[in-house]
């Protein structure tokens, strides 16, 4: 069953992972001793690079199943992981266990997301 979603029902999901990241943000702030102010900036620089991922990787248009589209957000958070610690290297000063702690709230918030979505037929 592909998954070829219409531009209403994607542009509600982006919106969904956005308020997702903002939780797993604020999550993350109250587990860690960093600043919600300071993973706010974390935050945005991710939900930017979450709505190029899924524009690049057509994560609601062009994937087949649930299999696939769990695999391109694992592969597309990976890649906004790895980019964001080397900017985290060079200008921003977050603790990287805050940024792990952020993205593995986020890839559980995401997959979540998806199963409730997908499963229950709100696609249709």
């Amino acid at each position: 069953m592909p998954v070829n979603l219409p531009s209403r029902q994607i542009y509600m999901l982006n919106v969904i992972s956005s308020v997702l990241f903002f939780l797993a943000s604020a999550i993350t702030s109250v587990v860690t001793a960093v600043n919600f102010q300071t993973m706010l900036i974390l935050t945005l620089i991710v939900i930017i690079y979450w709505i190029l991922a899924v524009i690049i990787t057509g994560l609601y248009k062009t994937s087949g199943n649930m299999k696939q589209i769990h695999l391109k957000t694992v592969i597309s958070l990976v890649v906004i992981m790895i980019v964001f610690t080397l900017q985290q290297l060079m200008f921003i000063k977050i603790p990287f266990s805050a940024s792990f702690v952020f993205f593995a709230f986020s890839l559980v918030f995401l997959t979540l997301m998806h199963i409730v979505f997908f499963r229950s037929g709100l696609h249709d």
